[in-house]
């Protein structure tokens, strides 16, 4: 499961709310910053979310979703508006980790979800985003392929948590038990994890030449 493919039709979408940004001079680095207070919010909703509280999940992933579709508009505004810089390469990198590692700390402290699992799930998150920019460092270039991407990861972000927050609503219980946040730790842990060294294997083979 790969969206970073559908990038450039995400892209295409944004365009039109990226030209009214300019039109109101709002510039890339504060759509940045903003991105990064929605990713807060949502480190906060998670880490306070319980049975009883669980429209706080669906807080969460509605955070997550602004979080992301500001984080697809800065760099659509900065090359509409030609403001593109380095500086701002490096702080939507930048913010973009801490975005991450916030959500993924809210959950893992969270009643509902699991400290093991989800210290394993940001270690993995790091080495993947890690692994992407140290091979553009090398010069091969972004690195967006493997089975877990920020994409795929801010999707399940968005769904899943929505999904708990409607099935206690309705009160539907979990197949056999199962407590879906930390599945979704556990599945970010073990597969962000593998998609670090399927990252590291791929630059290893180009760099072999």
């Amino acid at each position: 499961m790969v969206l970073e493919r559908y990038r450039t039709g995400w892209g295409n979408l944004l365009a039109p709310a990226a030209r009214q940004l300019h039109r109101w001079r709002v510039t890339p680095n504060v759509v940045t910053v903003v991105s990064l207070l929605f990713a807060l919010a949502a480190a906060l909703a998670f880490g306070f979310a319980t049975r009883e509280r669980s429209w706080l999940l669906f807080v969460g992933a509605a955070s997550v979703a602004i979080n992301a579709l500001l984080d697809g508009l800065d760099g659509k505004l900065a090359r509409l508006s030609n403001q593109e810089s380095k500086r701002g390469d490096y702080l939507d990198h930048v913010v973009d980790r801490y975005a991450d590692l916030a959500i993924l700390a809210g959950l893992a402290l969270s009643p509902l979800g699991n400290l093991t699992w989800g210290l394993f799930a940001i270690i993995g998150t790091v080495l993947t985003s890690y692994m992407g920019t140290q091979a553009q460092a090398l010069g091969l270039g972004r690195m967006y392929a493997g089975w877990l991407g920020r994409a795929d990861r801010l999707v399940i972000l968005m769904s899943v948590p929505t999904l708990v927050w409607l099935a206690y609503l309705f009160d539907v219980p979990a197949p056999f038990g199962a407590d879906p946040l930390v599945i979704m730790l556990a599945y970010f842990a073990i597969v962000g994890n593998l998609t670090a060294l399927q990252r590291f294997w791929s630059g290893w083979r180009q760099l072999r030449g």
